[in-house]
């Protein structure tokens, strides 16, 4: 590497050296003396020189006659006279070359002390390097912190506007329950009015249901079903239209020859449902007074014990189903000894009405049913309760009475009656209608 002279470092660092070993410690020429001794030449400075640079004062000199000591070459020896040649009135004191010999040693570690701060400056320089770095690093990381920050903030406005938006529609939708819970409250209250209301017309019409079911049973006290009674076959008229049969005349002839009972009127008198080949369609009379109906409903059991045909009594559908369902348990008692009668819709054993909702009634097959059917007031019964209601299989609805079978010796199946064109309910519900 090239100086600002052009000289290259060393010479110049060997220059100076020269320069300064010309120089006392002031920076100033030093004087020197060439001594010449049997060791050899040497310079030494003046002592005047020296008095003035290092400011001391040194003794006078004083000769010694002794010889001077030889040793080593350049060897100094303090304890002897310096016999200085060459130069008259120029000696050189061994104190003054120990002085020296200090300062130059103070000078040393002064030089030392210096090259260890210079040492200690290119380290903290260095140091001072590394945090430069460092810190230019933290400048950059810091920069992409404060761009992170800036988009975090930006996130949160968005998050605070989106919360300020959500915080509205909850108050929004705080207000509309609040509105909704009122209305619930107010349909509430006109709910539990509607369902009192309902349940009173349900109490209405069990009501109504019930005077319904009285007056169709009270309109058909008077009425009696036979059954078993032969049909008389269809023919024709001269004009070739259908002839329809005298049933009230085949009644009163079947009153009058086979239970012996006569001067029996009528208001009314027809088979049920529709003519079938081969089968006997039942009869359903109105009696004009009800002791002749009950006189020729008694007279069953006696008359028409162990025979084809059969008498029962008329009721409502309602009626009639619910003697179905205690019909098994009428017959169970039956078989145990028990008096067992219905009245209405209701059951009575040894005198004590059962209530079916307490106890199971027993359930009997079809084989132990079918057989009572044929002898005794079990058949009267029997066919009172299929006749009347319809076949307990089999319902029509609430126009047609259903088919019912009765058996004695002989079957007869038939429909319930229609009352008028259609209307009414159950098997000849109000008075008895049109064929």
């Amino acid at each position: 590497m090239k100086s600002v002279n052009g000289k290259s470092k060393k010479k110049v660092e060997n220059d100076r050296k020269r320069k300064v070993q010309n120089q006392n410690v002031s920076g100033e020429s030093v004087n020197k003396v060439k001594v010449t001794t049997d060791q050899g030449d040497f310079s030494i400075p003046r002592l005047s020189s020296m008095n003035s640079d290092t400011g001391l004062s040194l003794p006078a000199p004083q000769m010694y006659n002794g010889p001077i000591n030889q040793s080593t070459p350049n060897q100094l020896h303090y304890g002897q006279q310096n016999v200085l040649t060459g130069s008259a009135g120029i000696y050189a004191s061994p104190v003054m070359q120990t002085d020296v010999n200090s300062r130059l040693d103070a000078i040393c570690r002064k030089l030392d002390g210096v090259s260890e701060q210079l040492r200690k400056l290119d380290l903290m320089e260095h140091r001072l390097n590394g945090l430069e770095n460092a810190t230019s690093a933290f400048k950059a990381e810091f920069g992409s912190m404060k761009k992170g920050i800036a988009e975090l903030e930006k996130s949160m406005c968005f998050i605070n506007e989106k919360f300020e938006t959500n915080k509205s529609e909850i108050v929004g939708l705080k207000r509309s329950l609040t509105n909704v819970e009122s209305r619930t409250d107010e349909l509430f209250g006109s709910g539990q009015s509607l369902c009192d209301e309902i349940s009173g017309l349900r109490d209405d019409l069990d009501d109504l249901r019930g005077r319904h079911i009285d007056l169709q049973a009270r309109s058909m006290r008077d009425n009696l079903i036979f059954t078993g009674i032969s049909e008389s076959p269809r023919r024709l008229d001269d004009n070739g239209r259908p002839v329809s049969e005298d049933t009230e005349a085949v009644l009163t002839n079947f009153l009058a020859t086979t239970m012996e009972i006569e001067g029996v009127t009528f208001h009314r008198v027809h088979r049920l449902g529709r003519p079938t080949p081969g089968k006997n369609r039942p009869v359903i009379a109105k009696f004009v007074l009800f002791k002749d109906r009950e006189i020729v409903r008694k007279s069953a059991r006696d008359k028409l014990t162990g025979t084809e045909f059969g008498i029962s009594e008329q009721f409502p559908k309602e009626i009639n189903d619910r003697r179905k369902e205690l019909y098994p348990t009428y017959k169970m008692a039956k078989r145990q000894g028990k008096k067992a009668n219905f009245v209405m819709d209701k059951l009575y054993i040894d005198g004590v009405r059962y209530d079916d909702s307490r106890s199971e009634p027993p359930r009997m097959s079809q084989r132990q049913v079918e057989p009572l059917h044929r002898t005794g007031t079990d058949r009267d019964d029997a066919q009172r309760m299929d006749v009347a209601s319809g076949s307990p299989n089999r319902d029509r609805g609430p126009i047609r009475g259903g088919r019912g079978t009765a058996r004695g010796r002989g079957t007869a199946r038939g429909r319930g009656p229609r009352s008028g064109r259609g209307r009414g309910r159950g098997a000849g519900a109000g008075t008895m209608g049109r064929r």
